[in-house]
C-alpha cells in the first residue's frame, strides 16, 4: 500500500464505528451460513432415516435461524451504507474547503468543470472503499472457514477442490492491473466531459450567436465516445472475471461429484455429507469471486483516489500567513509599492521594479492597453500572489505580515463582471457581512444608488435573483456589487472596469459613487473610459508591466506622451467619448 491508498483509507477508517457493528453482523451471517450446511446435512439424513420428527425440529430451526440472519443481514447492509455516506461527506467537504484556500493560479490553469468531476465522478468510487473493508475480511473468513469445514468432512475431496484455486488468483491479478489503467483513463475522459457541458452553458449565446451547435454537438460527441470506449473496455475485462471464475468452479463441481458419487456409492460418505460440501463449496466459490472484486475495486479506487489527491488536496495554497502575522487595525488607505516585480508561474513577467504611492482618501485611476499589468497589480494587493521582488504595504504595514482575512475585509472590490448569487437581494448585498441588518443593507444600497430599482422590483429587497428569479440589467447588478462593497465600509475601494459595459445613466450613478467616497476612503479604479478617467485624483499609466507616467489628466495630456497617445488613440476610434 503506497503513500495515495494509506491517506485514503485514514478517511474509512474514522468511520470505524459502524464498520464494526457492520462486521460483527458480517461474522454472524457466516456463522450461520455454516451452520446451515450441518442442517442441510440433517435434512437430508432424516429423510434418508425417514424421521419424520427429526424433520420437523430441522425445519423449525431453520427457520428461527433465517429470522436471525434477517436481522443480522440488515444491520450489515445498513451500518456499511451509513460508514460510506458519512466518509464521502467528509471527504467532499474537505475537497470543497480545501479548494476555497487555493490560489487564483490553480483555477486559472485548470478547467472548472474538470474540477466538477472530481466531486462528481471520483468520490462515488471512493463509496465502495467501505463494502471492501467488509469484502476484505468478510470474503476471507468464509473462505478459511468452510475450507476447515470441508476438510472435515472429507480432506481427500477438499484437496481435490482446491486444485483451482491457484488459476483463479492468477486470473484475478491480471485482470485487476488492466482494470486499474482503464479506469483512470474512463475518469479523465468523463472530467473533459464536464468541462466541456460547463463551457458550452456558461458560452451558449455565443455559440447561437455564431451558429456554432453542431461543432459543440460533435465535440461532445466525440469526448462522450471516448468515455464509451474507455467503459465498455473496463467492463469487458470485469465481465470476464464472473463466468471465468465460476467455470473453473463448475469444473472443480464436477470432479467433487464425480468423486464425492463414487465414495457415497461405495459407502465411504454419506448423502447428507455430499449435500453439505457441495453447499460449501458454493459458499467458497462466492468468497472467491469476492475477492476477485476487491482486487479489482482496490484499482478503481486507487486511480479515483489518485485524482482527488494530485489534482486537488496536494495542491497547496501559495500565500500564507507568517506565524507571527498580525491583525491589521482600522485602516487609513494608504498604500505604497516599492520596487515591486511579480512573474507568473507560467514565467510571464508581469511587473517589473513598479513604485509608487496613493495617499489616503486619493481616487487613483490605473490605465493601459491590456496586459500592461493593472489587474496583476490589484491581484498583489489582494494578496492573490506574492510578488517576488519589493515591498506593498497599507499604512506602513507590509502586507506579508499582516493576517490575510483582516487585510480583505478592509478591502472592497467591485469586478468587471458582476457575480450574483442565487438568493434575494439582501442576501446578496449582504454576502461580505452576513450579520447585517436590514438598515445597513439599505443604507449601502442608497450609497449605491441602488435603492430606487430595487423598491420597485416585485418584492423589493426579498426578490430573489438568479435561478428562477428576475434578471437584472448590467448597470443593475453593477450597483448592487457596488452596494454589496460598500455595506463593509472598505477602507479601500477597487472598482475592475465597473463601468466598462455600462450604459450612460449607469456609469454616471457609479460616478457618483466615487465622487461621494472622495477623501474617505481609497479608490483605485481600473478604466477603460475616459470619462471614468478624468474624474480621478491621479492617473497611472502601465505599459509593460512599467510605470511610465503618473499624474491628473490634464497633466498628462499636456505632456504629450505615452498617456496623451493613448487617449487621441481612443478618440479617433470611439469618435469621441
Amino acid at each position: 500500500m503506497d503513500a495515495i491508498e494509506r491517506r485514503f483509507w485514514r478517511y474509512v477508517a474514522r468511520q470505524w464505528k459502524p464498520m464494526l457493528v457492520a462486521l460483527l453482523c458480517s461474522v454472524g451471517v457466516t456463522a450461520i451460513t455454516g451452520f446451515t450446511a450441518y442442517l442441510l446435512e440433517r435434512v437430508i439424513q432424516s429423510m434418508e432415516f425417514k424421521d419424520p420428527a427429526q424433520l420437523n425440529v430441522i425445519s423449525l430451526t431453520v427457520v428461527g435461524v433465517f429470522a436471525f440472519k434477517w436481522f443480522l443481514s440488515y444491520g450489515q447492509v445498513y451500518y456499511l451504507a451509513f460508514a460510506a455516506q458519512r466518509m464521502m461527506a467528509r471527504l467532499r467537504e474537505d475537497i470543497f474547503a480545501h479548494m476555497q484556500r487555493l490560489p487564483l493560479g490553480f483555477f486559472q490553469s485548470r478547467q472548472v468543470g474538470a474540477l466538477q468531476s472530481i466531486l462528481a465522478n471520483d468520490v462515488p468510487i471512493l463509496q465502495s472503499a467501505v463494502l471492501l473493508v467488509r469484502d476484505v475480511l468478510d470474503a476471507p473468513l468464509r473462505i478459511v472457514a468452510f475450507l476447515v469445514y470441508i476438510f472435515y468432512l472429507n480432506w481427500r475431496l477438499a484437496l481435490l477442490s482446491c486444485l483451482f484455486l491457484p488459476a483463479i488468483a492468477l486470473l484475478i491479478q491480471r485482470l485487476g492491473k488492466q482494470i486499474h489503467r482503464i479506469t483512470h483513463q474512463t475518469q479523465g475522459s468523463l472530467a473533459d466531459i464536464t468541462a466541456l457541458v460547463q463551457e458550452v452553458l456558461a458560452g451558449v449565446r455565443v455559440i447561437k450567436t455564431f451558429a456554432m451547435e453542431d461543432r459543440e454537438i460533435e465535440r461532445f460527441t466525440r469526448y462522450n465516445q471516448q468515455v464509451l470506449h474507455h467503459s465498455l473496455k473496463g467492463e469487458r475485462r470485469r465481465a470476464r472475471l464472473r463466468p471465468t471464475v465460476e467455470f473453473i468452479g463448475a469444473v472443480s463441481i464436477a470432479l467433487v461429484l464425480w468423486f464425492g458419487g463414487h465414495q457415497v456409492a461405495a459407502g465411504q460418505m454419506s448423502t447428507g455429507q455430499l449435500m453439505s460440501f457441495l453447499f460449501l463449496l458454493h459458499q467458497i466459490a462466492q468468497a472467491a469471486n469476492g475477492v476477485g472484486s476487491i482486487m479489482l475495486t482496490r484499482k478503481q479506487i486507487r486511480a479515483a483516489a489518485e485524482r482527488i489527491f494530485h489534482e486537488v488536496l496536494d495542491a497547496e495554497p501559495e500565500v500564507y500567513d507568517a506565524p507571527d502575522a498580525i491583525v491589521l487595525p482600522r485602516l487609513q488607505g494608504r498604500i505604497e509599492f516599492r520596487n515591486v516585480s511579480f512573474r507568473y508561474p507560467t514565467g510571464e513577467q508581469a511587473l517589473r521594479n513598479l513604485s509608487f504611492t496613493i495617499e489616503p482618501g486619493e481616487v487613483v485611476a490605473l490605465v493601459g492597453h491590456s496586459g500592461a499589468g493593472k489587474s496583476t497589480l490589484i491581484d498583489l494587493l489582494l494578496r492573490f500572489y506574492k510578488p517576488q521582488q519589493g515591498i506593498i504595504s497599507i499604512d506602513g504595514y507590509d502586507l506579508n505580515r499582516v493576517q490575510l482575512d483582516s487585510l480583505r475585509q478592509q478591502i472592497g472590490v467591485v469586478p468587471q463582471q458582476t457575480v450574483l448569487f442565487v438568493g434575494t437581494v439582501a442576501e446578496n448585498i449582504a454576502y461580505g457581512k452576513p450579520s447585517a441588518s436590514m438598515a445597513e443593507i439599505e443604507a449601502a444600497a442608497r450609497a449605491a444608488h441602488a435603492h430606487e430599482f430595487i423598491e420597485r422590483l416585485p418584492a423589493g429587497y426579498q426578490t430573489l435573483i438568479g435561478d428562477r428569479g428576475v434578471r437584472l440589467s448590467g448597470g443593475e447588478s453593477q450597483r448592487i456589487a457596488i452596494a454589496r462593497a460598500l455595506l463593509r465600509n472598505p477602507r479601500i475601494l477597487i472598482l475592475d472596469e465597473a463601468t466598462a459595459a455600462l450604459d450612460p445613466v449607469s456609469e454616471r450613478m457609479i460616478q457618483r459613487v466615487i465622487d461621494e467616497g472622495r477623501g474617505e476612503r481609497t479608490t483605485l479604479i481600473i478604466a477603460h473610459r475616459w470619462t471614468t478617467v478624468q474624474c480621478a485624483d491621479r492617473v497611472l499609466v502601465l505599459h509593460r508591466g512599467e510605470l511610465v507616467e503618473q499624474g491628473t489628466h490634464a497633466e498628462l495630456l499636456a505632456r504629450n506622451g505615452y498617456y496623451a497617445r493613448l487617449y487621441h488613440a481612443a478618440l479617433v476610434t470611439s469618435g469621441g467619448e
